[in-house]
């Protein structure tokens, strides 16, 4: 699952955006069960997790309108199903998004330097937008870098925007003149992916300590709205993260317990949140 919308904003605020919580709807249920769901099971699904029916409809316009999701009448019933381009880049994103990652070890960089006319400013624009959405940091001019493990995503970019004529990519080490850890620290803001990372257990850690007290097999209703809401915040923070190092990260690294919040609530409440989705779906 991609991160599909901005980053820059708090876990509380983005949880309670129409646009985020849909895009999460239709990334972490939808695809098991063909890609598509009802108006209504998808005003009934938002409901839960407090979003009225009009800002879903509104919302639901928007991507139709962007090409995220198509409209699509199933059996006579009007519903939305995930535009093609939204599906891949879900599927992409999974690995990075659903999979325990913790740092790395080191195994060099990934560069990517392009050079794009000026007469296509916006490809440009979008280029370097989409590069710091998936974590790269700019060197310099139309020079960015990233660890090694990122290169299959900058791939991914490239190919998107179908500019591989503009784009090369390097595989490299770091040499000289200066520490590693004092350019990576330059490269990325640290302190502001740290920030991000203690935001999301400030928020979420006590509602998976709640989960681990409860003995009793999760309520499916629950378990959707709770999961739902902390998958949408945790969402962009494997792409605001590159997934640095160990060795250039402080030592008590903030990303370690937003991990382990995250992975508490989903190992817990990811199967009943489906298992109510289905439900809601099948109606």
């Amino acid at each position: 699952m991609a991160a599909a919308d901005s980053d820059e904003i708090e876990p509380t605020a983005r949880t309670a955006r129409p646009q985020s919580l849909i895009i999460t709807t239709y990334g972490a249920y939808s695809r098991s069960i063909g890609g598509w769901f009802s108006v209504s099971a998808l005003l009934t699904l938002l409901g839960e997790v407090g979003i009225d029916d009009p800002s879903v409809r509104s919302a639901l316009s928007r991507f139709k309108r962007r090409g995220v999701l198509t409209g699509e009448r199933r059996e006579g019933v009007a519903g939305y199903a995930l535009g093609e381009s939204a599906r891949r880049t879900f599927d992409i994103g999974d690995s990075r998004v659903l999979e325990r990652r913790f740092p790395p070890p080191n195994k060099g960089w990934v560069l990517a330097a392009f050079s794009i006319p000026e007469s296509a400013r916006d490809v440009r624009y979008r280029l370097r937008s989409r590069l710091a959405r998936v974590g790269f940091a700019q060197v310099g001019g139309g020079l960015w870098i990233a660890p090694r493990q990122l290169e299959s995503d900058v791939k991914y970019v490239v190919e998107l925007l179908d500019i591989r004529a503009h784009v090369d990519l390097f595989i490299a080490e770091h040499s000289a003149f200066r520490a590693t850890q004092e350019a990576v620290s330059q490269w990325w803001d640290l302190d502001a992916i740290a920030l991000a990372y203690e935001e999301f257990t400030a928020e979420y850690a006590p509602l998976a300590a709640s989960w681990a007290r409860t003995r009793v097999s999760p309520d499916p209703v629950k378990a959707f709205a709770d999961y739902t809401r902390a998958l949408t915040a945790w969402r962009p923070l494997p792409y605001v993260d590159p997934g640095l190092p160990r060795e250039y990260l402080p030592k008590a690294w903030a990303g370690d317990k937003a991990t382990e919040t995250f992975f508490a609530l989903h190992d817990r409440l990811a199967r009943p949140a489906m298992q109510f989705v289905e439900e809601v779906a099948s109606i």
